[in-house]
């Protein structure tokens, strides 16, 4: 383990490298901390990996970042005490880096959901560093066909930690349906960004069946049916909104590893999975 200093000095040249903010990469690394604790603990088939630090880890670094960790759970209770009794457990285990994890708060996100849904505000503490950190904790998605044991990849050491996480195509899915339900009204061009560059990069590990049932379940489940038959027209109105086109611009002003790809190449691989779904 580095000392905190030489920690600071890797981060800085990692940051320069692939041309990313230091906080960046300083977050990626306390999340390695994070997963490991989990990785050892009684409750590392409980937690599923989903969400931008997944996808950063199937990208590269350099082609998708995050600030925050998103996980659903399966056989826990979703209860606020048991949660923070859980994660507290988890955080306090040992693994020989020298990190405390100081536990702030832990907070309902998601009220209208049928669960109980829940985000954690915590400090990762190591030297001078303190920088804050949040894990948002959920329950009752759709996996398709189910969660798989992943090898998380770390970016300052040359090893793995084997946790649970989403399939491929239960990722792409709720990327695709997110971006047809919200239709133009949206506001998250990362949904566009993760969806086209999963597809474009690890397309030949995509199932098209599995895919398309992940579709599917994931719609169910979140009301959306109506908006997967009208695809077509939904892509239509998107291609002719401007909002959407300055919301991609101003995206890929603010995150230059997203500058190499037009809106309507974005959009070419949202049709692409539309189509898939109608075969």
């Amino acid at each position: 383990m580095k000392t905190p200093e030489q920690l600071k000095g890797a981060i800085r040249n990692i940051a320069a490298s692939k041309n990313l903010r230091s906080q960046e990469v300083l977050q990626m690394f306390l999340f390695e901390r994070i997963l490991e604790r989990l990785s050892v603990s009684r409750y590392r088939s409980n937690f599923i990996l989903k969400g931008g630090l997944l996808i950063s880890s199937m990208l590269g670094i350099s082609e998708r970042t995050t600030m925050d960790m998103d996980t659903t759970v399966r056989g826990l209770p979703m209860e606020k005490e048991q949660i923070t009794s859980i994660v507290q457990n988890i955080l306090s285990l040992d693994v020989n880096d020298g990190i405390q994890f100081r536990f702030h708060r832990i907070e309902p996100i998601r009220e209208d959901d049928a669960y109980n849904n829940f985000r954690i505000h915590l400090d990762a503490l190591y030297g001078k560093i303190n920088s804050p950190m949040k894990i948002d904790i959920t329950t009752g998605d759709e996996i398709t066909p189910a969660a798989i044991c992943y090898d998380y990849p770390f970016l300052f050491e040359r090893k793995s930690v084997p946790i649970m996480a989403y399939t491929l195509e239960t990722i792409l899915a709720e990327k695709y349906e997110t971006i047809l339900r919200r239709n133009i009204g949206t506001t998250r061009a990362r949904d566009f960004y993760d969806l086209h560059t999963l597809f474009r990069l690890r397309r030949d590990e995509v199932r098209p069946e599995t895919l398309r049932q992940a579709i599917l379940h994931t719609a169910k489940k979140r009301g959306s049916t109506a908006e997967l038959k009208e695809w077509a027209d939904i892509l239509s109105d998107m291609k002719e909104e401007p909002a959407l086109v300055s919301l991609w611009d101003n995206y890929i002003r603010e995150n230059t590893y997203a500058s190499d790809f037009s809106f309507s190449e974005v959009l070419s691989t949202v049709e692409q999975i539309s189509l898939i779904i109608c075969e």
